[in-house]
């Protein structure tokens, strides 16, 4: 069941994805008032196609898409960027991306899978494999264009950028002090960290490198765009 929660100054909608690799895999959309355009500020826009389930939860907080003003895409995969470019089309919202992402975002490729590489760690069947891997490639997205290209150290709406390579190329976090928003970066597995997936990320050495940095940092909630939201007081 999705659900919307506010987390002091942030609202976190949960969306589904069923039937990824025989289960459900949950999306954490982050949402904040006073972006730097003067609107709502989003971080990753979830899958192709889920716009309208974006829409419904915005309103149900008294918002809609037109007040969408900032758009923080943390990397290039269809689940982060699937609506960037319908929204920015509906609100004018300015995009933000790691400059290595650029390529990926105007262009996305697809995603080099294998059962071998996938099947003991997710303990599925070879059919529930191949039906995922051509379903997750077949997924499209118009080209993003990003306004603002980031390198780190930039500041969004009092979240820092952090830098944190390895998923993909140019992979970032967003850190406040207290909040943690981490994409793909780290894995909420029953209310605990765990670092991204092997066969889904670009140089696992970089990804576990990145992964240890985030989560030594002095967080107070860490907010994972899959599984759980991770508490720390």
């Amino acid at each position: 069941m999705e659900e919307m929660v506010k987390l002091g100054d942030i609202r976190i909608m949960e969306m589904l994805e069923p039937e990824f690799f025989g289960g459900v895999l949950n999306h954490n959309i982050v949402i904040k008032e006073g972006g730097p355009s003067g609107g709502l500020l989003m971080i990753d826009t979830g899958l192709p196609g889920y716009l309208d389930a974006i829409e419904n939860h915005l309103k149900a907080w008294g918002f809609s898409v037109e007040d969408i003003s900032d758009i923080v895409i943390t990397h290039w995969h269809h689940d982060h960027s699937g609506n960037a470019s319908e929204i920015r089309r509906i609100s004018k919202a300015k995009v933000y991306a790691h400059v290595n992402e650029i390529d990926f975002l105007r262009s996305p490729s697809k995603y080099d899978l294998s059962y071998d590489d996938v099947k003991d760690f997710m303990q599925i069947s070879k059919q529930q494999f191949e039906s995922t891997a051509k379903r997750i490639n077949e997924l499209k997205y118009e080209s993003v264009y990003v306004d603002f290209p980031l390198k780190g150290g930039e500041v969004i709406s009092k979240f820092k950028v952090i830098y944190v390579p390895g998923h993909t190329r140019g992979h970032i976090a967003l850190f406040d002090g207290s909040y943690l928003i981490t994409g793909d970066a780290v894995r909420g597995v029953n209310g605990v960290p765990s670092p991204p997936l092997r066969f889904f990320s670009w140089d696992y050495r970089l990804a576990l490198e990145s992964y240890n940095k985030l989560i030594s940092l002095p967080y107070s909630v860490l907010v994972p765009y899959h599984g759980e939201v991770i508490y720390r007081w």
